[in-house]
């Protein structure tokens, strides 16, 4: 892979404003350019980490959530779909999952390297999904690496097409916690995160782009759950899977529920029962 130093991780904003230009973007057969970007000597910004904290209820216990980091990094994992050799467009791209290992979370004060890459191209029964890949490096050690993985719609691979998984039986656990968002939660954690999204901001523009209607930012979902059981020492891993999109305004019920090595977190529509999303989190040696 060719890396490529960059003097700053731009905004969200200043990628979104660019989108528009990848809109046409379904080639057959499309293949993800090799490109590495690395941006060296980021850090946290005080009153944005503590914006973020606020938004989600995270602690105040001097390490930086891995969501923040995220937050923070993702801009530039995102400008790579605006490079002419990314074969993806960007706008109406669908969140499916995330999967971060964390080695030592790092400090508030601790200055660290971003890595961001493409890669793991593949068939899905809707179209084609890939990973966007954020490695984060302090001192010259790996001490995060974040996958997202995201679908795009309609775009064709050669080769046996998936079939459609059904999904399995949801049967909702005892309930822990409850949530109600309101229609402007998309637009607040745009304004903490950066990310302005068209999908998240109002009815009128994610219905533009084939959502039922502004749905809440996955990654607000998983810093939500995660605020009060992510782990302020040693490693620890987490995946989170999303099964359906919360539409704003919303009520969600959650059940919080320990497991042998960490918990376990599912979200479901509080009226119809659907899934919204199950997390988990494991601690290593526990």
């Amino acid at each position: 892979m060719g890396a490529q130093i960059v003097s700053e991780i731009p905004s969200m904003a200043s990628v979104f404003a660019k989108a528009a230009k990848t809109l046409g973007r379904k080639p057959k057969d499309p293949v993800l350019p090799q490109t590495v970007l690395v941006f060296q000597g980021a850090h946290a910004d005080p009153e944005k980490l503590n914006e973020y904290r606020r938004a989600v209820g995270a602690p105040m216990n001097a390490v930086l959530p891995s969501l923040y980091v995220h937050s923070l990094a993702f801009p530039l994992a995102m400008s790579l779909m605006l490079h002419d050799d990314f074969p993806l467009p960007l706008l109406g791209m669908i969140h499916l999952s995330n999967h971060v290992d964390v080695a030592a979370p790092l400090g508030e004060g601790e200055a660290f390297d971003v890595e961001v890459h493409s890669e793991n191209l593949r068939a899905h029964s809707k179209g084609a999904t890939c990973d966007l890949v954020i490695r984060i490096v302090a001192d010259g050690k790996d001490r995060m690496l974040l996958r997202s993985t995201f679908l795009a719609k309609g775009v064709k691979l050669s080769g046996e097409k998936p079939s459609r998984i059904g999904r399995t039986a949801f049967d909702m656990p005892g309930r822990t916690a409850h949530w109600k968002l309101d229609a402007g939660t998309g637009r607040r954690w745009a304004k903490v995160a950066g990310d302005y999204n068209p999908i998240h901001l109002s009815a009128l523009s994610a219905k533009v782009l084939g959502m039922p209607g502004a749905i809440a930012h996955g990654i607000y979902m998983a810093a939500r759950a995660l605020a009060g059981i992510e782990p302020g020492r040693g490693s620890y891993s987490w995946n989170i899977e999303f099964k359906t999109p919360v539409v704003l305004p919303a009520a969600v019920d959650l059940a919080f529920e320990p497991t042998d090595n960490g918990y376990r977190v599912n979200a479901w529509h509080a009226r119809k029962g659907k899934p919204h999303f199950e997390l988990e989190l494991s601690v290593a040696g526990s």
